[in-house]
């Protein structure tokens, strides 16, 4: 019966934490780690990559198991693609973020993965559990608490998601230096997760360790205002921002002001040898821009032709009019601005390929 059935799930579940757990303590290589994960995996026939498999990994590092070895095993599950990396970013981001002046290391590994992962958009649509992946990102984050507009649209989430990312960097970026007092949001858009807090884990101690872990925090700061600007400055994410910021106008105000508040008044900005007040205005404003012209030029053309909407006037289609022809088969347009190709009716998966 279901009962039976939930139990025996549950049970799979616990042994594979418990490998984990006995591979951490002999201090188990990563690749050995993975190699019995996937064993254990292919004989319980769960397919990868596992939104299961990553939950489970990020629960154990935070906050008891905050260890590099631990890590080691999370980077190793998205290097072989056992776990997707898009959602172990939104769990990470969920649960890191909040607690980075507790856990500075782990907010830097969290920024590093990153930089590593969070530009292989096209992976994330090609693969057979997209829908899903997305609809769980959705429920990490909140999305439903943060964004106006609600859909179950995979191709709409991932703009949700990648604009979430950047935002809550420059969210946090803000309250580290002390700006978010300069904002009018009298409390936080993101949900946080206080229950992963624990004093008795915390990264630093008094006396010299604490000068380390503090100078680690504003290095923290540093690398997430660049990470910011490397979304503005890449092609596909930021033709993607560039969605957001037509159809989510009210929260792209927001996520603006902010950006402009960061450029005028942050030390840790003017500290980058990578980056500068006035390229992140220029960035940003890149975008609009740029994109603005891709609209008009290439995009929507191959979108409309593929998805058979009717042809609308330029005017409406770059500026949100017909809101439903530009988000409901945002999947395949995003096919279109990550790649320029004109898109074929094969659909996403085969044109990224």
């Amino acid at each position: 019966d279901r009962m039976s059935a939930e139990q025996s799930n549950q049970r799979q579940w616990d042994e594979i934490l418990e490998m984990t757990k006995a591979a951490q303590e002999r201090g188990a290589d990563p690749l050995v780690w993975a190699v019995e994960l996937t064993t254990v995996l292919n004989a319980f026939g769960v397919s990868v990559p596992s939104i299961e498999v990553a939950e489970m990994i990020v629960s154990h590092i935070c906050w008891s198991n905050n260890v590099p070895i631990a890590w080691k095993y999370l980077e190793k599950a998205l290097s072989i693609r056992v776990v997707p990396p898009m959602f172990v970013l939104a769990l990470l981001s969920a649960r890191v973020t909040p607690s980075r002046w507790e856990y500075p290391a782990a907010y830097r590994l969290y920024i590093e993965l990153l930089k590593r992962y969070a530009f292989s958009l096209p992976s994330l649509i090609s693969c057979p559990d997209y829908p899903r992946i997305m609809t769980s990102i959705a429920d990490v984050l909140q999305f439903s608490h943060v964004y106006e507009i609600q859909s179950s649209e995979p191709g709409l989430l991932v703009v949700q998601f990648l604009f979430s990312i950047v935002w809550k960097l420059l969210d946090a970026s803000l309250e580290d230096e002390g700006l978010s007092e300069l904002t009018p949001e009298t409390k936080s858009r993101w949900p946080a997760h206080n229950q992963d807090m624990d004093i008795d884990h915390l990264d630093g101690f008094e006396g010299k360790r604490m000068e380390q872990t503090s100078a680690l925090s504003k290095a923290n700061t540093v690398m997430a205002i660049e990470v910011i600007g490397i979304f503005f400055q890449d092609k596909k994410t930021s033709r993607i921002l560039y969605l957001a910021q037509k159809n989510m106008p009210t929260q792209w105000d927001h996520f603006a002001r902010n950006i402009r508040l960061l450029a005028s008044n942050s030390t840790a900005l003017r500290s980058s040898k990578n980056l500068s007040p006035e390229s992140i205005l220029q960035s940003t404003s890149d975008v609009w821009r740029e994109q603005s012209h891709y609209c008009k030029t290439n995009s929507l053309k191959h979108f409309h032709a593929v998805t058979s909407i009717p042809t609308v006037p330029s005017s409406a289609q770059c500026h949100g009019t017909f809101y439903s022809a530009l988000w409901l088969p945002i999947d395949l347009y995003l096919v279109d601005i990550m790649d320029g190709l004109q898109v074929q009716a094969t659909g996403a998966a085969d044109a990224l390929r």
